[in-house]
């Protein structure tokens, strides 16, 4: 059943492709031939529904069934394999070590994506790490690029990730699943009727001997233990207005070096940690059906605990701490005429305390106003003008800010648009940071700047191209300082002013109801600047050439598909150049009966020493998965 409202266009697009319509999200039908569309609707970018080709940004759209057809792993897994994404990790899939976080990179800048779960923003500390949303609750997911900060606020500086979760469809079913691999294992149950889904899975890793590129990337050789993690999930349907969800996960996982790993003084350095991760995500959501209100409440939780086995004094490692976040976001929108008007109001306070020094406790609190106007000119053109004020009480500096932002949009002709998107961005140093070497601590500034963006969308027959090009410019980029020579401390200060130009282009082409194929390729500069240097340059920081590609095959109840990410021309950093990355997957999956599905993953099937960071971390080497699905 279609929402009451919904616009012409919406209806449209649900009509044309097979999809429904809940709480102002596009709900795609499973089956391949109707959840592909070249015009999706997107809610993100805007805060309301608009057809892709009427969004004045570039966009990517990941559907559940384009997470089940490339056997994604995790949900990290799939936004990196989207063009404009150099995501990095501390091993396969975004792997985590504690606050060693993986994380979202949306064209090179990291630590500058907003990543939210139903709209609900779930970074702290500036990063997003993705390890703890189940896959399986995913139904999709919604990549913004270029600066947010009018419409989200902080953090938003090179884009915005919305991870929309699944929701009651009044199917009663329970679906368990099992995976077995050389690498990796799980299991779990997922029950759904007409107003809850519940999920919990198990999952277990097993252990590497060399997960780093040693010698030639990094000085330590370090492996990976044994590790698991537990996942639990509800999505709830309370009224046809009122959503809630809740994601919780705790696991645990170990880390070393060998025992030759690096010597110093004739003596060598062993290291031996575990890391125990505790994370919750939960929100309530309201979309008023006939009031244009939308309102929701979120918290976010994550305590991580590390241990060093191979310290003179074995125990807690320094960085342990608690992170959680309270966040309240309530928007009204208007119809007037064919313009709309969108205000609301934003709440958030994070907290911060330190597990072993427990004086190192902060908070910091937000709250924040913002309007977005779009003026609807003809039936060809129109603009939207976006302003936020935010007022930001910080332990050591608080600000005022505002963030403007100007987009147009003109319709060629019903298949085709051109847009423009200019938008400034703002965030705060970490609400951590402010501990260790206090002194630098006081001197950090905010980051802040601009993106400027122009890009053409245009849909013919059973094809679709996507052309943009994109500048920003932003000030005060944080990083990382040199290792203290007496403490080997490493502090946060502002690395210097950061440049990104580059282009990036998408082409989908639905060949027939086989075949389809997408191909992705983006080129930037991306660099900073560093003035604490004697001659401060412009130093390149991050990859420039990125292409992302994918080909799918579809007959009766089989379905098989190559996806292949490439980055190259990457950093140089600590000594050498960053190799590229090659990471080809097959994955086939087959419906035995109606019930039973078999997947065959083959992960990074060229086998290559993919380098998931500047810092020689690894992903996994070839290896394989098999997942077998049964619902009844």
């Amino acid at each position: 059943m279609l929402k009451k409202g919904t616009s012409k266009s919406a209806l449209m697009v649900a009509l044309i492709t097979g999809n429904v319509i809940w709480g102002g999200t596009v709900v795609h039908a499973e089956e391949p031939s109707q959840a592909f569309t070249l015009d999706p609707m997107v809610v993100t970018a805007q805060r309301t529904e608009t057809r892709d080709l009427d969004t004045p940004a570039t966009t990517n759209i990941i559907t559940e069934q384009n997470i089940k057809e490339a056997g994604y792993k995790n949900v990290f897994d799939a936004i990196e394999h989207q063009v404009g994404l150099t995501s990095t990790g501390y091993g396969d899939a975004g792997q985590d070590f504690g606050f060693s976080s993986g994380r979202t990179v949306i064209r090179g800048y990291d630590r500058g994506t907003l990543v939210m779960v139903d709209g609900i923003p779930m970074n702290l500390k500036n990063y997003n790490s993705l390890d703890g949303i189940p896959i399986d609750m995913v139904q999709q997911i919604e990549v913004i690029k270029g600066a947010a900060g009018t419409l989200y606020g902080s953090e938003a500086m090179g884009g915005v990730v919305n991870i929309i979760t699944k929701r009651p469809s009044g199917k009663t079913q329970v679906k368990v699943k099992g995976t077995v691999g050389n690498y990796y294992k799980d299991y779990g149950v997922t029950y759904s009727d007409d107003k809850f889904i519940v999920s919990a899975s198990k999952e277990y890793s097993n252990s590497l001997k060399h997960s780093n590129a040693y010698p030639e990337g990094s000085s330590t050789d370090w492996w990976v233990g044994k590790g698991q993690k537990n996942r639990a999930a509800i999505a709830a349907k309370l009224t046809d207005e009122i959503g809630f969800n809740f994601i919780y996960q705790d696991g645990n996982i170990t880390r070393g070096s060998n025992n030759d790993a690096k010597k110093v003084e004739n003596k060598y350095t062993r290291y031996d940690y575990r890391y125990d991760d505790k994370r919750i995500t939960t929100g309530l959501t309201y979309d008023g059906k006939d009031n244009g209100i939308k309102a929701m409440v979120g918290y976010n939780y994550r305590r991580t605990e590390g241990y060093d086995f191979a310290a003179a004094t074995p125990g807690p490692v320094s960085s342990s701490a608690d992170l959680s976040s309270y966040i309240g976001d309530i928007q009204k929108t208007w119809n007037i005429g064919k313009n709309t008007l969108i205000s609301g109001y934003s709440l958030r306070r994070e907290n911060y305390e330190n597990l072993v020094a427990k004086a190192n406790k902060a908070h910091r609190t937000s709250n924040a106003v913002y309007l977005s106007y779009n003026n609807v000119f003809s039936d060809k053109f129109s603009a939207t003008v976006g302003l936020r004020g935010e007022i930001i009480d910080d332990p050591v500096k608080s600000e005022r800010i505002l963030n403007p932002q100007f987009q147009t949009l003109y319709k060629i002709n019903d298949t085709t648009s051109w847009y423009i998107n200019i938008g400034k961005a703002f965030q705060m140093p970490t609400v951590d940071s402010y501990y260790g070497k206090k002194a630098a601590a006081g001197t950090l500034k905010p980051e802040e700047g601009w993106t400027y963006e122009t890009g053409i969308k245009k849909i013919f027959n059973d094809k679709s191209i996507k052309f943009a090009v994109y500048h920003m410019d932003f000030e005060n980029k944080i990083g990382w300082s040199a290792k203290d020579p007496g403490t080997g401390e490493q502090y946060a200060i502002n690395k210097g002013d950061f440049r990104n130009t580059g282009v990036e282009a998408e082409f989908s082409h639905r060949v027939s109801n086989k075949w389809r194929y997408t191909l992705g390729v983006g080129y930037g500069n991306p660099k900073v600047k560093d003035p604490s240097t004697k001659n401060p340059q412009w130093v390149q920081d991050d990859g420039r050439i990125d292409i992302s590609a994918s080909v799918f095959y579809s007959i009766n109840k089989l379905t098989s598909g190559l996806t292949y990410k490439y980055l190259g021309d990457r950093e140089y950093y600590s000594g050498h150049d960053i190799p590229s990355r090659n990471r080809l997957t097959w994955n086939t999956s087959y419906d035995l009966t109606k019930n039973d599905n078999i997947t065959l993953t083959l992960n990074n099937l060229l086998d290559r020493d993919n380098y998931s960071n500047r810092y020689g971390n690894l992903d996994l080497p070839y290896n394989w998965r098999i997942t077998y699905t049964r619902t009844f």
